[in-house]
């Protein structure tokens, strides 16, 4: 045994199949352990810091070799059996086998690294770092989306397994709220009870007319959607029978959604209503939200309440605030409650829509919307901000906005961020241009999985 904790073998040349014993010590920003040997970096799934375990090779590349955990040698103290029985087939969870204040604690260490190692922050500036847990880490999703296919003459659905797009059919969802899983409980029944005029989708040959299933609840209304992406057109018999499929789950709206578009993106442009208004609420804290099929909307409700009123305490009291990357308005319902005046900025029109009614449902009139892309409205704004909230996807910002940022001469950046590395990419922009890292703080806002939510506050 070498110092690194790998055992050197007669056919130590790492290839598919061999295994290795190997200690882990950290977590990868996909959920891996990561062991570090003197033959590279091996990338664990299943493995937890702290443990030492035989793992098989599966994969190598170029920089890092792939390998899965055949048996723990010694345990970390937070492993757990998982709650799930589809876990470690189904791709939706990365880390069940984890207890959850050691959830907790290893997304702290994503946030912490990425802003070291990436954005190349000084280490002790993140010693207290702690991520905000979530107020429910079970049952806790308001939205799914079931991808559907054909096989061997049946309609199936589920979720996709990990890293393929081959699926996991499965009956029920820990994570989802309770009432997404009766809908989704009802569609199966009908799905396996009759035969329809209509196949699942093929996205190899793009054939097929039903895609994807998708439930949206309400946390704290109790009201439901419930939408089917179809591909192309559909006869009147497909229709009334998908009518008829999707009144099994009693939904307050049905909607069809139309994506004839090749490849794996959800949702098309186009979205008509076959029962109710196609539209839901939600409130968070003491906001009523609308919103419908494509909109977006953060996914843990309870979880969402604590970052929006963190981040608009963030704003330090400003009164002239830009919001970039708005969406449906519900962060800048938080905002507006303490600004003057608000400039908000989203792309996508239909939620820009929503955005204005939500504003007015809660009897905001200090917000101007925008509907554009953020680096081409910034560029022509002409305004005088006192803080720049940012809450781009997962790409991060253009170079173009954080240039902008700077050249309005804002003291205050506001960023939330669903990427640790893409914040710490455009933090590190932001620190060359002379703003100082105020404060990071990290929200749990996807127990189960490995993915996390922060705030990172950038001053003049």
């Amino acid at each position: 045994m070498n110092g690194k904790g790998v055992i050197i073998t007669s056919s130590s040349r790492n290839n598919h199949g061999e295994i290795l014993t190997l200690t882990i010590t950290g977590i990868n920003s996909e959920g891996a352990g990561i062991s570090r040997t003197e033959s590279g970096v091996v990338f664990v799934h299943g493995a937890l810091p702290g443990e030492k375990v035989r793992a098989e090779i599966v994969a190598r590349k170029k920089d890092f070799t792939v390998a899965d955990v055949t048996s723990i040698i010694e345990s970390s103290h937070g492993r757990v059996i998982p709650k799930c029985k589809y876990y470690g087939r189904c791709g939706g969870c990365q880390l069940q086998h984890a207890d959850y204040a050691t959830q907790l604690q290893l997304k702290a260490g994503i946030v912490r690294d990425a802003m070291t190692r990436l954005g190349g922050f000084p280490q002790e500036i993140f010693d207290g770092l702690e991520c905000e847990p979530s107020p429910n880490f079970w049952g806790y999703r308001n939205k799914a989306a079931f991808p559907v296919q054909s096989l061997h003459g049946r309609i199936v659905t589920g979720f996709y397994r990990a890293g393929t797009h081959r699926l996991e059919f499965i009956r029920s969802c820990p994570v989802n709220a309770k009432r997404l899983n009766e809908i989704y409980s009802k569609i199966l029944d009908g799905l396996n009870q009759n035969h329809y005029p209509f196949d699942g989708y093929n996205e190899q040959t793009n054939t097929g007319k039903l895609r994807h299933i998708i439930a949206r609840t309400g946390i704290n209304t109790g009201e439901s959607l419930l939408s089917f992406v179809i591909n192309g057109k559909l006869s009147a018999k497909s229709v009334k029978a998908l009518a008829s499929l999707g009144n099994l789950a009693r939904p307050d709206t049905l909607t069809l959604n139309h994506n004839s578009k090749p490849g794996n993106v959800i949702l098309g442009n186009y979205t008509e209503n076959l029962t109710g208004t196609g539209l839901i609420t939600e409130r968070l804290g003491k906001f009523l939200l609308t919103f419908g099929t494509a909109s977006f909307f953060q996914v843990n409700t309870g979880q969402a309440e604590k970052l929006f009123s963190y981040a608009s305490s963030m704003a330090g009291g400003a009164k002239n605030i830009l919001e970039l990357y708005s969406g449906a308005g519900a962060l800048t319902c938080f905002l507006a409650e303490g600004a003057k005046n608000i400039s908000s900025v989203e792309e996508f029109r239909p939620a820009v829509k929503m955005a204005v009614k939500n504003l007015a449902a809660n009897n905001f009139g200090n917000v101007r919307t925008f509907c554009g892309k953020s680096e081409d409205v910034i560029a022509d704004l002409r305004d005088s901000y006192d803080a720049v909230v940012l809450d781009p996807p997962r790409d991060g910002c253009e170079r173009s906005v954080i240039e902008a940022v700077n050249d309005f001469g804002v003291k205050r950046v506001v960023y939330v961020s669903c990427n640790p590395a893409t914040l710490a990419r455009d933090c590190k922009i932001l620190a060359g241009k002379g703003y100082r890292l105020e404060n990071v703080r990290a929200f749990d806002m996807f127990p189960q999985t490995v993915h996390v939510e922060s705030v990172a506050v950038m001053v003049k």
